[in-house]
């Protein structure tokens, strides 16, 4: 090893950083199995996630345990974040991005956590099935996470919150996402609204996402319901 480079911001990890070694730089990141279960499990659920993804993220090159700290060892990817900006023209690999992670359909033996088990308690007995689906969801998609490559292709990080859900839950994802980046809800609305698997989505699932992101935050989001609402016409 001959440096270690921290690299700071929400990872769902204790830890992470860059690291040099005599065969180049990898990423790494850990997370202590007592002290910080959910970042432990985090990583439970990034594992699982590198054996779906594919080219879309680093590929995970190793990971154990060791002395109770678990960690995980990437591909080292060089580039940018991405301008997640609703005028960049970064927007165009955003919106890539959703098409290839909503066509992967990980199966039950990838041992995925679900959106529905993610959001179980905060939502009323019986009203799950909304939620319910088997396409793969990041959940997480912000500039940060999204890094664009010297070549101009786009590498996805940060698995840590993915879930199996249905297609049109990332778009709600992604356009809280761009509220918290500052955009107001009328123009994030009629984003969201050009994707039609968001436009398909009844308007009882979107609330029922809504109300349960309200909850799931502790009620920090109470704009949720907000955000779920159809584009004002004109």
């Amino acid at each position: 090893m001959l440096s270690v480079e921290s690299v700071s911001g929400p990872h769902t990890s204790s830890f992470a950083a860059t690291v040099t070694t005599p065969t180049g730089p990898v990423f790494v990141k850990v997370a202590e199995e007592d002290t910080a279960p959910l970042s432990a499990r985090a990583q439970t659920s990034e594992i699982a996630a590198s054996a779906v993804t594919g080219v879309l993220s680093p590929r995970l090159l190793r990971h154990g345990t060791v002395d109770g700290w678990r960690v995980l060892v990437f591909e080292h990817v060089e580039g940018r974040p991405l301008r997640l900006c609703l005028g960049s023209p970064d927007m165009v690999l955003v919106v890539g991005a959703l098409d290839r992670i909503g066509r992967i359909r990980p199966g039950r033996s990838a041992g995925l956590p679900t959106l529905v088990g993610r959001l179980r308690s905060h939502l009323p007995p019986g009203r799950t099935g909304p939620l319910c689906g088997n396409r793969l969801l990041h959940t997480d998609l912000t500039s940060a996470n999204m890094i664009v490559r010297p070549d101009g292709r786009l590498s996805v990080v940060d698995w840590g919150q993915v879930a199996l859900g249905p297609p049109w839950a990332e778009v709600a994802y992604l356009g809280a996402n761009l509220v918290d980046a500052g955009h107001n809800f009328g123009e994030v609305r009629r984003w969201m609204w050009r994707f039609p698997e968001w436009r398909r989505a009844s308007p009882s699932a979107r609330r029922a996402l809504a109300e349960a992101m309200v909850g799931h935050t502790a009620g920090h989001a109470t704009w949720w319901p907000l955000l779920i609402e159809p584009p004002i016409a004109g």
